[in-house]
């Protein structure tokens, strides 16, 4: 399913002659943490955002694995959820920017994914 999600966002990619998606991304080489504005009782959720490669692609298409970049070669997992933007084409071996929210369990839920060019 996240195959065919990819591949139909690419598609859609060139239907609008190159243009990207509005998908607003944070394009850093580390993970940076940003705050979302919330009520004082609330609980405030940080999106982050990390760049690196996919490595595989599981689950029927609902995770992946990047490998981060930077000096450590770190490894980090990410769940795809029916929220999850997709902007160009994105499989094993692309390189991406990934804007996720780490949950309590210990996932981190990919909020939008950009392939590089």
């Amino acid at each position: 399913m996240f195959r065919k999600y990819l591949v139909g966002a690419a598609a859609a990619s060139l239907l609008t002659l190159g243009t990207p998606l509005s998908i607003p991304l944070l394009h850093a080489q580390s993970p940076t943490e940003t705050q979302a504005p919330s009520g004082s009782d609330q609980e405030q959720k940080a999106t982050k955002s990390v760049s690196g490669k996919v490595m595989d692609i599981g689950d029927g298409g609902h995770s992946f694995r990047l490998q981060v970049s930077g000096e450590t070669k770190n490894t980090m997992e990410f769940v795809v959820d029916k929220n999850t933007q997709v902007n160009g084409q994105v499989r094993e071996g692309t390189l991406v920017t990934v804007e996720y929210q780490p949950t309590d369990g210990g996932k981190n839920v990919a909020i939008n994914i950009t392939a590089s060019a």
